[in-house]
C-alpha cells in the first residue's frame, strides 16, 4: 500500500471520482464524503488501498440482480 495519493489517479476498477473524494478527505479538503452505488469489489479496492487513510463506514447494502452488492459508504478522516 502506497500512502502518496498522487500515485492512485488511476487504480484499477476504482472509478477516478471515488479517487477525487477520498483524496479530499486525507488531505484535509473536508471531513468526510459519502460514496453512492459502489459494487462489492469497488468497496473492496478502497478497503485495501486505503484502509491507513481513512475509516469508511458501510451505510446502506443492497442485492441487485442478484448479483451485485451496491453499498453506500462515508469515508472520513482518521481521528487521532
Amino acid at each position: 500500500m502506497n500512502t502518496n495519493l498522487n500515485e492512485y489517479e488511476d487504480i484499477k476498477g476504482l472509478k477516478k471520482e471515488y479517487i477525487d473524494k477520498i483524496s479530499a478527505v486525507v488531505h484535509g479538503c473536508t471531513n468526510k464524503v459519502t460514496l453512492l452505488a459502489l459494487t462489492k469489489a469497488e468497496f473492496n479496492i478502497i478497503q485495501d488501498e486505503f484502509i491507513h487513510l481513512v475509516d469508511i463506514e458501510v451505510t446502506c447494502e443492497h442485492i441487485f440482480c442478484n448479483k451485485h452488492l451496491i453499498v453506500t459508504a462515508v469515508v472520513s478522516r482518521i481521528q487521532i
